[in-house]
């Protein structure tokens, strides 16, 4: 008699822990889901960042200056060595102003 309480018991409690692994592995698969989604997500906005500039810097066969990638318009005349900075610079003010053109609705 006691025996067989005990051997319930023990099913019990093993049929209570098995749901509890269930559940454990559960969360543990949406926790994955979600941080995957996050790094797609992160993926897709670096992604589209990198798509809305407007300006890009080009080095091209002792030829340095600044294209416009959407009307093809360059501005050229740096020297290689001493103005890849200079380019640089133009770049990044030339892009932001852009996007406060774009913002203002001109």
């Amino acid at each position: 008699m006691e025996d067989e309480i005990l051997s319930q018991d023990i099913e019990e409690d093993e049929d209570e822990l098995k749901v509890l692994e269930e559940e454990e592995e559960e969360e543990l698969k949406q926790k994955q889901t979600i941080q995957s989604k996050k790094k797609v997500s992160k993926q897709t906005q670096e992604q589209s960042e990198e798509v809305r500039e407007t300006y890009e810097a080009f080095i091209q066969h002792a030829r340095m200056g600044i294209a416009n990638t959407l009307t093809g318009e360059t501005i050229e005349g740096f020297d290689v060595v001493k103005d890849q900075a200079i380019v640089t610079l133009g770049k990044v003010i030339l892009n932001k102003l852009d996007k406060i053109a774009i913002a203002s609705g001109v």
